[in-house]
């Protein structure tokens, strides 16, 4: 269970901004091999406004539901196949799952358009909610780092180290 949470945060640090390719020590300003999750958000921050389309400093469940599709459809061609799907799961970890292709994929033809994604995710918004702390219907930066770094930090010792920073990284494909 922890692993799919951690791959869920790594999912939503998300999707391959170059901020993920950002070394540790950037981050780590104190230096003591660490990082705090004030550090962890200024890391965090870019990749938020990633996800904030509209850049009103919130994330609605359109914007996340479309960042997200955007970074399963790794060929960029509006569709998500199998492949895709699979490759993205591993980092929504316990959200969402390889048999759930079939249960979005409405019209049985083999392949996402972004309205059957849309409303698969409608229908399962667990992921969206596990950032949306306060239920409000927006995620805000806030709450994007606090869940973030919650997931990122598996030893749940207050900080995450380089290990963690590093796996991290490794699940997040995008």
């Amino acid at each position: 269970m922890k692993t799919f949470k951690g791959t869920l945060l790594a999912i939503c640090m998300i999707f391959g901004t170059a901020v993920y390719a950002q070394d540790f020590n950037t981050y780590d300003r104190d230096r003591d091999g660490n990082l705090s999750q004030e550090e962890f958000g200024e890391r965090n921050n870019s990749t938020y406004q990633d996800w904030d389309a509209n850049r009103d400093g919130n994330i609605d469940s359109d914007e996340f539901s479309e960042t997200a599709f955007n970074n399963f459809d790794a060929n960029r061609d509006g569709n998500l196949d199998e492949n895709e799907w699979n490759d993205g799961v591993g980092a929504a970890g316990e959200y969402l799952r390889a048999s759930d292709y079939d249960t979005f994929d409405a019209n049985r033809d083999g392949s996402l358009d972004a309205n059957e994604w849309n409303e698969g995710m409608r229908n399962n918004n667990e992921w969206f909610g596990a950032f949306d702390g306060n239920r409000d219907g927006n995620i805000t930066n806030d709450e994007w780092n606090q869940r973030s770094f919650s997931q990122w930090d598996t030893d749940r010792d207050g900080s995450i180290n380089q290990n963690e920073y590093d796996s991290g990284n490794q699940i997040n494909t995008w």
